[in-house]
Order: C-alpha cells, then structure tokens, then sequence
C-alpha cells in the first residue's frame, strides 16, 4: 500500500513510488503467508534475503554505481514500516542491514574493500551482521572487550565475545568493533573490521521475547582474521554516523507495528459485541484509537524532518534522536492499546496483535535506548543554552 499521509507524497520521486509499491507487493506475497509459521520456528529463511536483494530490499539507500537503488532516507524508512507492518522480525533486519552493514563500509571503507564488499552485500547474495554490543558493552561502547592486534605482517587478529548481535549466526561476513589500543588521552581506540563469519565461533541463538524470528547471536572470535574498514581508530565515529541512519530505521518499524496493531482493533471495535453492542459505540476505546492515531501522527511528522535535513546533505543526529524516541514509544503505546482494546483475543496467539506488542517493545532498546536518546537530546540542548547564554562564569 502507499502510505495514507499524503505529506509524505511531496518529497518522493515518481521511481520511490514505483518502488514503494513494489515493496507491498512483495510483502504480500513473500512474506504475509508466512509470516506466522516464520514466528512459530524463530526463523527467516535464507531464501527470503535472496529474493528481497533481487527486489532492491537489501540496497535501498547504496547508490546504483555499486548496484543500490540510491533511494532517498524517507523511502527507506517508509519501505521499512510496510515490511514491518507484516514482520517486525524481518523489519528489524532490513533496517540494520541497509544502514549499518551496508552503510558502514560505504561511507569508510577503502576502494579496494569495497570491490569485494559490493553488490554481494546488496543483491542476497551475502548476508551481513553488525556486531558491537558485548556482555559489558552497549550503549556503553567503553565496555567492549573484543581486540584486535596486528601482527607483524601487517595483518589483524581479533579476539572476543559478542552477544545479542542481530542474524550473527547466519550471516556471510560480518563488521565487528574491537579495541585496537588506546589515544594519547588514555581512552580506548576503536576500529571496525570486516571479517568471515565462517571463523567465528558460535555459542548459541538467544531467546527473546520478540522479533524471535530473527538471528539473535552469541559468538566468540578467537584469532580470527579481519580487514580494516577505514583508519584505525575511527570506528567509533563511523559506527555513530551509521546509527542515525539505523536509529530512523527502527523509527519507522515501530510506526508500522504500530499502525498494524491499530488496523486489527478497529476491526475488532466493529465486529465484537458486548453489553448489546459493538465495542466501537463505547467511548473508552473510542478514545484509545484516537489516541493511537495522533500519537502515530506525530511519529510520522517527527520522522519525515531528519529525512528531509538528509536529502538536504545536513546533520541530524538530534532529530534522529527525536524520532526514535518519540516513535518507539508511540508505537509501543498503540500496540499496547491495540491490545487492551482486543482483551484476551488479542492476548492469544490466534492473532498478530500480541506478536506485534512483543516486536515493537524492543524499538525502545535497540540502536540506542529510549535513556540514551534522552541523554542525546538533554546533552544537545544545553549545550546549545551554554553557548547562547553562557555558563555561570560568563555570568559573573
């Protein structure tokens, strides 16, 4: 479907339209008939990436001269909400995948890696993961353990543990952060580097409580080989430029969880009666889908201006900022009221409401917790307020 928000109709050229609608085609076909028996094993089939890179899925934002679809942010992010109102599981991996395994090594990588990188990351024909996060690191990148020396030949081991790494296990190649020293001022130097998944050593696919048909992997690296991706040092910098891009990923797959949600409880509100009449004629939940819907309204809205600040080739890491937070919250909020509003048939399994609930509550977590967009968005302000006002010594 093309979105309902006909603001959004303004900035999309007549080939992101084509593609949107090919993008609820393939939805429709590829992946609502299977979506639940894809939630039932906790699996996404191989075969699945194969066909969404020969559909343009998996390289949306990589210009055409390295085989993307050079598409514009807010296409992107609109791609996302259709697949997610299907398949919170195979949303999430489409976000990470487009704007961290694909972005990272074609923002800073070299020429030479990018010939290898390229259009095997984006046709199907590889698989990717982005593996930062470790038992004692996440939003805290000072806690990642994971090193990697280089050795006299100039090549790079890497040695370590991951956890919680989205399709770790059954990817092809992987971008992995580590630890290659320390900068003058004592902090840790950190590196991103490109290696061969079939070297690492795999510890299990952990459970969780959403998205469980995606890969979520624990592995160790031990002596494993890996490329460097741009200079040494500046994987930090690079990791954080690509989060604000996954950060508006995420965004919109909260957005379409939530307008999906929604979807099924008005058609609960007309269909379900009790006390003598539809549930739609009570104002209590006439109130919970309104909510909903402003709610949802203004996540688009707060969303649409990064996309717009990136067409526009300016920063937008705060506005990013914005728009998850506000976005992964309201989404959750709609889920929730979905829900309720669905009472113990939307608690059970027979339906997608309680899957969409589960799915959207990680939206608040990863890239970037709701407490870390907080300390984001606080720390911007008043770093703006000091340099407009002054501090309490430029007072005095």
């Amino acid at each position: 479907m093309i979105h309902p928000n006909s603001l959004y109709l303004d900035f999309l050229k007549p080939d992101e339209l084509e593609f949107l609608k090919k993008t609820a085609a393939f939805c429709e076909k590829e992946i609502a008939p299977f979506a639940t028996d894809w939630e039932e094993k906790e699996e996404l089939p191989r075969a699945l990436f194969t066909a969404a890179g020969k559909a343009g899925l998996m390289g949306m934002l990589a210009p055409k001269a390295v085989g993307g679809q050079a598409l514009s942010m807010l296409c992107f992010c609109l791609a996302i909400e259709e697949v997610a109102r299907h398949c919170g599981a195979f949303a999430m991996n489409l976000a990470a995948h487009n704007a961290l395994c694909v972005g990272h090594p074609l923002g800073f990588a070299s020429d030479e890696l990018k010939k290898k990188i390229f259009p095997g990351v984006l046709n199907g024909d590889w698989m990717v993961a982005w593996a930062l996060t470790e038992p004692n690191a996440g939003s805290d990148t000072g806690g990642v353990e994971t090193t990697a020396e280089q050795r006299p030949d100039g090549t790079w081991e890497l040695n370590g543990h991951k956890l919680y790494i989205t399709m770790g296990l059954h990817s092809n190649r992987m971008i992995v952060m580590a630890v290659t020293g320390r900068d003058e001022k004592g902090k840790k130097e950190f590196s991103a580097f490109w290696i061969n998944s079939a070297d690492i050593t795999p510890v299990r696919k952990v459970k969780t409580s959403g998205v469980r048909a995606s890969n979520t992997s624990e592995f160790y690296l031990k002596a494993v080989k890996g490329e460097l991706i741009g200079q040494r040092g500046k994987g930090q910098h690079a990791a954080l430029t690509c989060l604000d891009g996954g950060r508006l990923g995420i965004a919109a797959m909260a957005i379409g969880l939530g307008r999906s949600a929604v979807e099924l409880a008005k058609q609960r509100m007309l269909t379900r009666k009790q006390f003598g009449k539809r549930i739609a004629d009570f104002q209590a939940l006439q109130f919970m889908l309104a909510d909903c819907e402003v709610e949802l309204r203004a996540a688009e809205a707060l969303l649409l201006q990064p996309c717009v600040m990136h067409a526009r080739g300016q920063k937008f890491t705060l506005e990013a900022s914005f728009a998850k937070l506000y976005a992964s919250e309201a989404g959750t909020r709609a889920c929730n009221r979905a829900l309720q509003i669905c009472g113990g048939w939307g608690y059970t399994r027979d339906t997608f409401v309680e899957r969409m609930w589960r799915d959207a509550r990680l939206t608040e977590i990863g890239e970037g917790s709701s407490e870390v967009q907080r300390l984001i968005i606080s720390r911007n302000l008043l770093k703006a307020a000091e340099e407009k006002y002054g501090g309490e010594e430029a007072k005095k």
